[in-house]
């Protein structure tokens, strides 16, 4: 009502300020009640605007980072009591308490480059639990079309960087800069030392190397710039792959660079990683573009190494394509139309769930790494159930065929008629172990994709080459525990070392091995625990 009065009153004199006296008298002599109401009213409106305004001027860069303004350095240096720190994590702790995870998160430092709809909603859950330290790269300002996806921005951010954005929100969160670290940094990685400075340096007087680098870069060359310069130095990256043209969440999915085969960005990224590769060796003259002899060393191995890199990405098809070029972008030139040089200018279309999604797909990923409690994403492929049953019985077959070659030397000595399942069977003098498989068709669609992840364990090649369950140990029978994915060329091999060496897991490259019985033990872990 009060604001139809004062409109009215500008409007029909043709001006936009407001005079009390005139609209005192529109109001009418007598009516005090009304103009004390209209005089309260406006007060504290002013007031609450002149508490939630924010400041317009830009913060200056501070060593290769845009520090916050002077006001908000005067409201966030507060210290949080430990009581009220520790409840805010409360819920946290509980879910890390079996690792103690939570001081290695908040004694953590992360890099997250991109904070669009994915890297906003990343740093943005981060920030929330817990996480010491988080420098957030990007060169964009937030737009009108941003804030259908970004986490945290609202109208009045609009124009603004959204490292200075996403740091005053975060800052709000937790006021205390003792607590949480924020180091925005307003600028494009490019790869290129001179241009980048400091941006990719840890924080020297607190650690020596990122504990984590989150990747959120919608751009094929930057995105690959920034994955091979972690690879190089053995820093751990977990990267998102295209969120644009999608949305159904059951196809999200976390695998390595290779496995993503249904995401275009990635298999650009892949291109680009094997050609800043092929560079490289040709500018160096490296063999292979290894730094020694040990496979360990070559960087490009990150593609099929979920260890160096992990991907997120969504297995369903792109159901909606870029926007067509506009008549005014082909007349003006393309080149005026993009951010910034040499990036895309046709508009990605976006439902604002799947970024988001995807971002806190990462934020999960991150945090449970950091806090020592790793969870072992599924495989992203299912299997048919034909194919199921075929692996099934390619492995009784190959079980039967050992049962009839080496049944005749057993002896009753060796007879077991133990009626525990672990021990039903018999014994080879040498130790071997004859008998029945301990799996059923059903338990197959576990083993590959959730202890294996549709992957050789011995050579990581994936789905679209023949594939055979193979028991590791011959001292034990064919259990969950003891079946190993493998494509045929390894099967080849490694019956070939069973002949030869004795004993085919001695034929298998020691850290591989390692890894192949690391994974063999937390599966005998989640067997005693269900």
């Amino acid at each position: 009502f009060i604001y139809n009065i004062i409109w009215k009153s500008a409007r029909s004199r043709g001006r936009q300020s407001i005079n009390i006296m005139t609209i005192k008298h529109d109001l009418g002599r007598g009516n005090a009640f009304v103009m004390g109401l209209l005089i309260g009213s406006t007060a504290a409106l002013l007031i609450h605007r002149l508490a939630t305004s924010r400041p317009s001027t830009l913060p200056n860069e501070k060593h290769d980072s845009a520090s916050l303004n002077d006001d908000q350095n005067n409201q966030i240096q507060q210290c949080l009591p430990p009581e009220i720190r520790s409840e805010m994590l409360s819920r946290n702790a509980l879910y890390f308490a079996s690792s103690n995870g939570m001081p290695r998160i908040e004694s953590s430092h992360v890099l997250v480059v991109g904070l669009g709809g994915v890297g906003s909603h990343t740093a943005h859950m981060l920030a929330r639990s817990g996480v010491g330290y988080i420098r957030m790269v990007d060169f964009d300002q937030v737009t009108l079309s941003s804030l259908n996806r970004h986490a945290v921005a609202t109208l009045k951010d609009v124009g603004l960087p959204k490292a200075i954005v996403l740091a005053h929100h975060l800052r709000e969160i937790c006021p205390d800069e003792k607590k949480l670290v924020l180091d925005p940094v307003v600028k494009m990685y490019t790869g290129d030392k001179e241009r980048d400075g400091s941006m990719m340096d840890p924080p020297s007087e607190r650690c020596q190397r990122w504990d984590l680098v989150i990747d959120a870069i919608d751009d094929v060359p930057t995105k690959a710039n920034l994955i091979a310069y972690c690879a190089k130095r053995g820093i751990r990256v977990i990267s998102c792959m295209g969120a644009g043209g999608k949305a159904d969440p059951t196809r999200v999915h976390i695998s390595d660079l290779r496995s993503a085969s249904k995401d275009p960005l990635a298999t650009s990224v892949r291109q680009k990683l094997r050609y800043l590769w092929k560079k490289e060796q040709k500018d160096t003259g490296e063999q292979n573009g290894k730094k020694s002899g040990d496979e360990s060393d070559y960087w490009l191995s990150c593609i099929d190494d979920d260890s160096k890199v992990a991907i997120v990405y969504s297995s369903e098809k792109v159901v909606a394509k870029l926007a067509q070029i506009t008549d005014e972008q082909k007349e003006e030139g393309l080149h005026n139309f993009g951010a910034m040089d040499n990036m895309r200018v046709r508009v990605l279309p976006v439902v604002g769930t799947m970024p988001a999604i995807m971002g806190q797909t990462l934020a999960a990923m991150a945090l449970c790494e950091l806090g020592g409690k790793p969870f072992r994403p599924v495989g992203a492929e299912r299997v048919g159930r034909n194919v199921r049953h075929k692996l099934y019985q390619h492995l009784c077959n190959r079980e039967k065929k050992i049962e009839q070659k080496l049944k005749s030397t057993v002896t009753d000595q060796n007879r077991n008629t133990s009626n525990d399942p672990e021990f039903r069977g018999q014994y080879t003098p040498d130790g071997t172990y004859i008998g029945p498989v301990q799996i059923d068709a059903d338990d197959v669609e576990y083993i590959m994709a959730e202890l294996w992840r549709n992957k050789c364990a011995v050579t990581g090649v994936g789905l679209g080459t023949v594939m055979s369950l193979v028991r590791w140990d011959r001292t034990r029978p064919a259990a969950p525990d003891n079946l190993v994915l493998m494509c045929s060329k390894a099967v080849v091999k490694f019956d070939q070392d069973w002949e030869e060496l004795g004993d085919g897991r001695n034929g298998v490259e020691e850290e591989r091995r390692r890894k192949i019985e690391g994974r063999l033990k937390m599966c005998a872990l989640e067997a005693e625990i269900f």
